[in-house]
C-alpha cells in the first residue's frame, strides 16, 4: 500500500512538472499568468471641416445696344468697344486701354456700371466735340478725336454740368506733355501728331483777359522743354484763372540737372485740355 501512494503523488508531481514545463515553453497555451488588456474605449475626434462655401458673384449687366447718335455713326460703336472692356477687364487693364484720360478715372467714374448701361442705351446726341448719351441724371460723353479711333473711353457725370473736364484732367495734360519731353511717354502712341496737346489756336490766347490775344505760345516753340530729366507730378498744384483757363504748377529738372518750378497755362479746346504756354 505505501507502495502504490508514492507511486501515485509522484505521478501527480510528474505530472504538474510537465504541465508547467509545457506552459512555460508555449507562452500561449495553458494557464494564463498576464491580465488581459482591457477593451479600448477612446473614439476618433472628427477632423474640422475644410470646406468653405464659395463666394457669390453678382454677374455684370448686359452690354446694352448703345442709341446711335445722328449724325456721327462712328460713335456707337466706339463705346460698344468699350463697354464690351467695362464688363470684362480688370480696372487695371481698363486704365491701361484709356491710357489718354487720367489713372483715376475708372475707379472714380466707371463703378455705376448699371446707371452708365441705362445711359448708352437711348439716343445719343452730337455736339460740336463730344457725342453724348444721357439718362436717370447721368451724362456719359465721348470726345470726337477718341471717336475716330474706334475705341472710345468717355467720360461720366452728372447731367447739367457746365464742363465735365476736371482740374486731374489738366495736371494729366502736363504729365502726358513733360513725358513725351523726358522721352518717357505714358504710351508709345502717345506723340503729338495723333494725339495734340498743345493748343490750336483756333481762338486768340489770352489768359490775361487783356484782349490783346496771339497765338499760344507752345504753338510756336513746341519743343521748348525738350530734353527734360524728370518732373514731380505728385507736386502738381492746379489753379483756376479766367474763362476756361487754369494754371499748372509742378516742380521740372531740365536737361542741365537744374529743377525749378513751371507754371503751364491750358485752355479747354477740341481734344479736351490743352498748352498753351510754359513759363
Amino acid at each position: 500500500m505505501k507502495s502504490v501512494v508514492r507511486m501515485t503523488i509522484g505521478a501527480l508531481v510528474v505530472a504538474l512538472s510537465l504541465a508547467t514545463t509545457a506552459c512555460e515553453d508555449d507562452g500561449r497555451t495553458g494557464i494564463l499568468t498576464d491580465e488581459p488588456a482591457p477593451p479600448t474605449t477612446e473614439t476618433a475626434t472628427p477632423e474640422p471641416s475644410t470646406t468653405t462655401a464659395a463666394p457669390t458673384t453678382t454677374p455684370p449687366p448686359p452690354v446694352p445696344l448703345v442709341g446711335a447718335v445722328p449724325g456721327n455713326a462712328a460713335a456707337a460703336p466706339a463705346l460698344t468697344a468699350w463697354a464690351d472692356d467695362l464688363v470684362s477687364l480688370t480696372p487695371d487693364a481698363l486704365a491701361a486701354r484709356c491710357w489718354g484720360k487720367p489713372p483715376n478715372t475708372v475707379t472714380a467714374q466707371y463703378t455705376d456700371v448699371a446707371a452708365i448701361f441705362a445711359a448708352l442705351a437711348t439716343p445719343g446726341v452730337d455736339g460740336p466735340y463730344a457725342s453724348t448719351w444721357s439718362a436717370g441724371g447721368l451724362s456719359v460723353s465721348a470726345q470726337h478725336s477718341d471717336i475716330a479711333t474706334g475705341y472710345a473711353c468717355p467720360y461720366v457725370y452728372t447731367s447739367g454740368q457746365p464742363t465735365f473736364y476736371s482740374s486731374d484732367d489738366a495736371a494729366y495734360a502736363v504729365v502726358r506733355f513733360l513725358s513725351r519731353a523726358t522721352g518717357r511717354p505714358v504710351n508709345p502712341r502717345d506723340v503729338e501728331a495723333f494725339f495734340p496737346l498743345i493748343c490750336p489756336g483756333n481762338s486768340p490766347w489770352d489768359p490775361n483777359a487783356t484782349g490783346d490775344g496771339d497765338r499760344p505760345p507752345l504753338k510756336l516753340t513746341p519743343d521748348q522743354l525738350a530734353g527734360t530729366r524728370s518732373f514731380d507730378a505728385e507736386a502738381a498744384i492746379v489753379t483756376a484763372l479766367q474763362g476756361d483757363y487754369v494754371a499748372v504748377d509742378l516742380p521740372v529738372t531740365d536737361a542741365s540737372g537744374t529743377t525749378k518750378t513751371v507754371r503751364f497755362t491750358l485752355s479747354v479746346g477740341p481734344d479736351g485740355y490743352c498748352l498753351g504756354s510754359a513759363a
